[in-house]
């Protein structure tokens, strides 16, 4: 098409296919260029204002460049000497130690989403590794850079992990989950009352409760991925919560809710959801690894680097005088309102560095201060009321992590006497202190090897109930793990039919070594129950499609198990026989919808061509999986222990004869954290990855390049169950 000339029907149509390609990231904007679409590049420039203007400068720059295959060689020279210096210049510009607008570490996570861009653009990328490698490897460079991939790795090293498929796949069901957020900023009109779709309550209890959800999906989910967790797909993960229940949310839907139609039933759901989104309390960083930074460190920076407020939020860490230090200085230098204190009463005895009654009041009073000083209510507690609708500011959560281990407690509830004792005295130390009475407003319980039994947790609710009720402004909530009986999700249930206020629990179940009890599950099964608060306080109704959004961002792949209550592929109505419907046939507790999944025909067409797109690069994916081998032991990076790591290198065959695994052990780990922190995604249990890692490790050992070891995770200590 000529200069000026109108476009014509079929250009406009090929224009908007084009746009709408690019805009869901589906099409590079250099290859609009490249294949010679001129006359609607610039239209797309001014239309797609999410891309960063030198991605789209070096994009055209190399699109061009290979639109001139056909003109004289000296042109195409000319381009790309162009594309080339222009990279090299806006690799450089991203690692700016002097801007401290940017922090540092979302600095390297930018670089390298620049560079990985670059390298696929093979026109346009210059020496942009090698300038980033040199200035992370310079003696004056910042700690947190020489710590980063850039300094520890080579940029030969550096490009294979940034264009092996697991990474490029990531970089796929990113931008997926990005376009999905934004969908769930129009949340579609419901068709039935929250009243129509809760049964008769079970019993009295159930039908007054206001159920509490503790959220664990930035902090807990799938901690037992292999690829471990990355700050920016913990960032994404918090939107996609967020969508399901904050405020925020709500000011910018109230106008377009409310332009729905007029069947009462729609605008009763609507104007429910406008005026009654939940306040979610959040569980966003968990201060285990001292000194170390970790993505628990970098999702703060996110949060702060994008504009996220902080309320609602919670720090977690234990009270321990060494292990607080942390938490503490997160709280300060991040504003955190709320503080969930992680008490491990028997392995407090252990150490005896730590008197787990004193730890508790002397954190407890500590944070008082700094809440004080931020200027945060001094009696923060919520009515049941508006529990879920504004969020916590000044709130302090006590979890007993090993209770139930704690009192010995027997399959028919009794405890062992002396231990009953020491519990009592320590909870009245701690409500005879002024702060905690006033702070405290949540007692937390767990058990976390899968061991109790789901009415375990409804007799120790009823026990805690005795020392912390709720008329003296406790609140309770139960954690559980799932082992072999597989009752995690029931104990949540009793534990709330004796007398818990609700659960803190991520979406998905899939974390630690079995699995745990899910919020969703939890808020479903009350819903079943006779509890209308849930669709009341809660936006569940893309909640199947969420957990399934959080899947793919931590196990980096689409395809979902079938058995997931709810959101599995079994849950989204794939029958295997008509009579298995739970929304038609047999009317025997039947529901009027799959109401935790509603979208419009053209988005539910969208989210499955985003899962089902680019299957070239998902089965090269599933055939690295298939090639896989397992072993006894398996490294989930943000988690696993010491210990873990040294048995997975050692049955991985990652060293070479008459290496000692603990020569490499720290080194390897570190990088495992580094990648994490420039927010590539690998599968460091791969016997490949570690041995990859095991030859970095001992060529910088040779180089003697000093690898900085990275904290042990402190959580995990706490189920360890060694004796006292």
């Amino acid at each position: 098409m000529s200069d000026g000339a109108e476009i014509d029907e079929e250009g406009r149509g090929a224009e908007t296919l084009l746009f709408g390609l690019v805009a869901n990231g589906q099409m590079p904007l250099y290859e609009v260029v490249e294949q010679g679409h001129s006359e609607v590049e610039q239209r797309l420039i001014d239309s797609i204002p999410s891309l960063e203007v030198a991605e789209v400068e070096v994009s055209l720059l190399s699109g061009r460049a290979v639109r001139c295959k056909a003109e004289t060689s000296s042109t195409i020279c000319e381009l790309r000497e162009e594309a080339q210096q222009h990279g090299n210049k806006l690799v450089a510009s991203l690692l700016d130690v002097s801007d401290q607008t940017v922090p540092l570490g979302i600095q390297i996570c930018n670089a390298c989403d620049t560079v990985a861009l670059l390298l696929r653009d093979e026109v346009a990328k210059g020496d942009a590794l090698k300038l980033c490698c040199a200035q992370a490897q310079q003696e004056d460079s910042p700690e947190l850079l020489k710590a980063s991939i850039f300094g520890l790795m080579q940029p030969e090293e550096m490009k294979e992990f940034l264009q092996a498929p697991d990474h490029r796949l990531w970089l796929k069901i990113k931008s997926d989950t990005e376009r999905f957020i934004e969908l769930l900023k129009d949340p579609k009109t419901v068709p039935y009352s929250a009243e129509e779709m809760t049964p008769e309550p079970f019993n009295e209890r159930v039908r007054t409760m206001r159920p509490v959800v503790m959220d664990q999906s930035v902090r807990e989910p799938a901690t037992n991925t292999p690829f471990g967790h990355t700050g920016y797909m913990k960032y994404l993960t918090l939107k996609i919560v967020q969508a399901m229940g904050f405020k925020d949310w709500a000011e910018g839907l109230c106008l377009r809710l409310l332009n729905v139609s007029h069947n009462s039933s729609c605008t009763q759901v609507t104007m429910r959801f406008a005026h009654a989104l939940p306040d979610l309390d959040i569980a966003i960083t968990g201060q285990y690894y001292g000194s170390s930074y970790t993505p628990e460190t970098q999702i703060l920076e996110w949060m702060c680097y994008k504009g996220d407020s902080m309320d609602g939020m919670i720090a977690m860490f234990s009270p321990g005088q060494a292990d607080r230090t942390a938490g503490i200085n997160a709280i300060r230098e991040f504003k955190i309102p709320n503080a969930f204190l992680d008490l491990t009463m028997k392995a407090s005895v252990r150490f005896a560095q730590s008197d787990f009654v004193q730890s508790v009041v002397d954190t407890v009073e500590k944070i008082d201060e700094i809440y004080t000083e931020m200027g945060l209510d001094p009696c923060p507690w919520r009515e049941d009321s508006e529990v879920n609708a504004r969020p916590g500011r000044g709130e302090i959560s006590l979890n007993l992590v090993d209770l139930m281990e704690f009192l010995n407690l027997s399959i028919n509830g009794d405890m062992d006497d002396v231990k009953e004792q020491e519990a009592a005295n320590a909870f009245s130390t701690w409500k005879a202190c002024d702060a905690f009475r006033r702070r405290v407003v949540a007692i937390l319980t767990e058990e976390g090897r899968g061991c109790a039994d789901y009415r375990d947790y409804g007799r120790l609710v009823g026990w805690l109930r005795k020392h912390f009720p709720e008329h003296e402004h406790y609140r309770i909530l139960v954690h559980a793990h799932g082992g072999h009986s597989n009752v995690q999700d029931a104990a949540s249930v009793e534990a709330a039919l004796q007398g818990a206020n609700g659960v803190w629990a991520a979406i998905i179940p899939q974390a630690s070594q079995a699995g745990h009890n899910s919020s969703l599950v939890f808020l479903d099964n009350i819903l079943q129950l006779g509890n209308s608060h849930v669709l009341e306080d809660f936006w569940l109704h893309q909640a199947s499609e969420c957990a399934r959004h959080v899947y793919f961002l931590n196990f980096n792949t689409y395809k979902i198990q079938d058995d997931c209550p709810i959101w599995g592929m079994g849950g989204l109505m794939r029958l295997t026989h008509s009579a298995f419907s739970r929304v038609s046939g047999e009317s025997w507790r039947h529901r009027r919808g799959e109401y935790f999944n509603v979208w419009s025909d053209e988005e539910s067409l969208e989210l499955k061509r985003a899962a089902e797109s680019d299957l070239h690069l998902q089965m090269e994916v599933a055939s690295l999986r298939q090639a896989e081998r397992g072993g006894e032991y398996r490294i989930s990076p943000l988690v696993s222990d010491v210990e873990t790591w040294r048995h997975r290198l050692s049955e991985a065959g990652a060293t070479q004869r008459k290496e000692r695994v603990d020569d490499y052990l720290h080194e390897v780990r570190a990088l495992g954290f580094a990648l994490m922190n420039a927010g590539i995604r690998v599968n460091i249990n791969e016997a490949a990855t570690l041995r990859k890692l095991v030859d970095i490790a001992r060529r910088n050992k040779a180089r003697d390049l000093r690898c900085p070891k990275v904290a042990n995770y402190l959580k995990a200590q706490q189920h360890q169950g060694l004796t006292e």
